[in-house]
């Protein structure tokens, strides 16, 4: 009798068990459905916030990168800003220095013009009382000045240049020595012949047939012949003259009249 009930006992808890474990698969299942469709979207989440938190940086780093840039750019501005305020100020001393050089300028210009014109009729006065020779060549480089002198468009170094070649060209005549050929006016006549200058200390002339000699008398002003004077034979002196003159012969002394 023991021995059956405990058989019932143990059939019936089988039984229990089976019919336990039948009912609880379902639940199970469902359960483990349940958790893998949780961890699926729990992984979806995390994928969409990594992807998130990516973005992020990403804005983040180009925000950062365009910071930088921006930064550099305002140091390269504060720098540029600083040079130009520098250059501002020495622009600003060039002017005020030009300023002054243009008043300086101006100041000179009216104390060396009169200067200058000084010099050009000093000039006039010398080569009208000057021994005649290259007479119309010096008086037009005396009109040539007068006009550069009021010539607007003629800077004032260009001005003083131009006297100044002047007053050393006429210099250069006083240790010279040269002939050509020019028709002078002698006594009534005209006469054509050499003339022979010897710097600045005299004048003399021969004609071309060797007949007319003769020289510049500064204190009458006016050509004179050697035949009026017996005492004076200088045809064979301003033979060689003109000789030395035109580089036919070698630099010798020569015995001429010197009339001042």
């Amino acid at each position: 009798m023991h021995n059956w009930k405990q058989f019932l006992s143990i059939t019936y808890g089988a039984m229990t068990l089976v019919i336990g474990t039948a009912l609880s698969q379902p639940v199970l299942s469902s359960n483990l459905e349940k958790s893998v469709n949780e961890a699926t979207l729990m992984q979806q989440q995390g994928a969409t916030s990594q992807a998130v938190i990516l973005n992020s940086q990403n804005k983040t780093q180009r925000l950062l990168t365009e910071f930088q840039i921006i930064n550099k750019e305002l140091d390269q501005l504060k720098v540029n800003q600083a040079h130009l305020e520098q250059t501002q100020t020495q622009q600003v001393l060039s002017m005020q220095s030009l300023q002054k050089q243009l008043s300086a300028v101006e100041t000179t210009e009216k104390s060396i013009i009169p200067h200058l014109l000084s010099m050009i009729d000093w000039l006039d006065n010398f080569i009208a009382q000057d021994m005649p020779f290259h007479s119309t060549e010096r008086q037009q480089r005396i009109n040539y000045l007068k006009t550069s002198i009021i010539d607007p468009n003629t800077s004032l170094p260009e001005r003083y240049r131009r006297v100044l070649e002047a007053y050393q060209i006429e210099s250069e005549y006083g240790y010279s020595i040269e002939a050509y050929s020019k028709t002078i006016n002698l006594t009534s006549s005209s006469l054509h012949v050499k003339l022979l200058r010897i710097g600045r200390i005299g004048l003399y002339f021969q004609s071309e047939d060797g007949q007319h000699n003769g020289y510049w008398d500064y204190k009458k002003g006016a050509w004179r012949n050697a035949s009026e004077d017996p005492t004076i034979d200088i045809e064979d002196e301003i033979k060689q003259g003109l000789l030395i003159a035109q580089k036919q012969r070698p630099h010798s002394l020569l015995s001429l009249p010197v009339i001042k």
